[in-house]
């Protein structure tokens, strides 16, 4: 029981003086007097600027997975030797004549 009282005490005594020296002294910069360090601000900034980017790309691999899969099956049926799914190739058309347009002198 002496030994937990003994550790508890420690413990008080290391944050009151983290505490004092922080909040007193200005061990750490603080510009708004918000109580915590503007490197720590800054960090936690950072921190969901990252997140935010992970996310966006966690969503745009889903996206590619469920494209990946969808032609894997269109892979499979033609190992199959079933006819293709999906959008036909363009029909090789001839291009259109051009129009020729005469030219009338309006000579007097």
């Amino acid at each position: 029981m002496k030994t937990i009282l003994v550790i508890l005490l420690i413990a008080v005594v290391i944050s009151a003086t983290v505490w004092i020296g922080t909040k007193f002294f200005g061990l750490t910069k603080d510009e708004d007097k918000d109580g915590i360090p503007d490197s720590v601000e800054d960090a936690a900034k950072e921190v969901k600027r990252r997140a935010r980017r992970v996310k966006e790309e966690v969503v745009d691999v889903v996206d590619a997975a469920k494209d990946v899969v969808d032609q894997a099956g269109d892979v499979a049926d033609a190992i199959k030797g079933k006819p293709r799914k999906g959008r036909k190739p363009a029909a090789n058309r001839k291009p259109a004549a051009k129009k020729t347009t005469r030219k009338t002198s309006t000579k007097k």
